[in-house]
């Protein structure tokens, strides 16, 4: 098994790579609050493809201390990367906050996409979902722990006891975080469904994915975003969470690697 080359770029962003192999590279973009470890189940899957695991600002390894996070700072770090990497197109793969990075950069810059992979997204939530989503952001302004109320959210039950491994590997990655640095990562995916997109360039092939007990980023929202967007396949992955990527990874793998390979 190949081990990803470990290094930061020129802008303080740390990320895992190879690009030894040949094709189109892969970038995967992780969710908030979370790092590049939760590609764990996809790092061992596609070693063996061009692929590239990142952290984003305020996350992980990569470079801390914004108070204030846009979109545009997420898109500019992403770009930033391709550059250092010499990437001119790639395939995109988003999770969660990752999945509106990714349709963002993409709505931008959709000459470097070749496909693009959307997991967990939300879109054109109701009030009462996003009611839920700035409850939780409150708890959390207000200094209280949200972790064992994600983990619950994000996982089937009846996994997690069979698993605690996991339980206790995402109890240790989301309370080690500092909510100083979170919060605006949060607090940008609370409003996400302020910032408006532009579908018109989506033109290359997109697969839709979400879970089919998924109730932060709904079966519904994805059809939603399925009509929305041209050329894209949707699926809606059996019995799974939030959480799909770990929980279902070997269905979630199977459809990126049908899709792009």
């Amino acid at each position: 098994m190949n081990v990803l080359k470990k290094e930061f770029d020129s802008n303080s962003t740390y990320c895992e790579y190879n690009m030894n192999s040949v094709g189109i590279p892969s970038i995967f973009i992780h969710g908030v609050g979370l790092d590049n470890t939760m590609w764990l189940p996809q790092k061992k899957y596609f070693y063996n493809k061009k692929v590239v695991f990142y952290d984003l600002l305020n996350h992980g390894k990569s470079k801390k201390g914004y108070g204030d996070l846009n979109l545009d700072n997420f898109i500019k770090q992403l770009n930033q990367l391709l550059e250092y990497l010499n990437i001119e197109k790639c395939n995109l793969i988003g999770f969660s906050l990752g999945a509106l990075i990714a349709q963002h950069f993409t709505s931008r810059h959709y000459d470097k996409i070749n496909k693009l992979i959307i997991i967990g997204s939300v879109y054109k939530r109701t009030k009462e979902q996003i009611k839920r989503v700035k409850n939780r952001f409150n708890m959390v302004l207000k200094g209280k722990s949200i972790t064992k109320d994600s983990i619950n959210r994000w996982f089937n039950k009846e996994y997690l006891e069979k698993n605690p491994d996991v339980y206790d590997f995402f109890f240790n990655l989301l309370e080690k975080k500092k909510n100083n640095y979170f919060l605006s990562a949060y607090k940008l995916f609370v409003d996400a469904d302020n910032f408006q997109l532009n579908f018109s360039n989506f033109t290359m092939p997109t697969l839709i994915m979400t879970g089919e007990n998924e109730i932060g980023s709904t079966p519904d929202m994805n059809r939603m975003l399925h009509k929305e967007i041209n050329n894209s396949e949707l699926y809606i992955i059996p019995k799974a969470k939030h959480m799909a990527t770990y929980e279902k990874a070997n269905d979630v793998n199977l459809q990126i690697s049908k899709f792009l390979y």
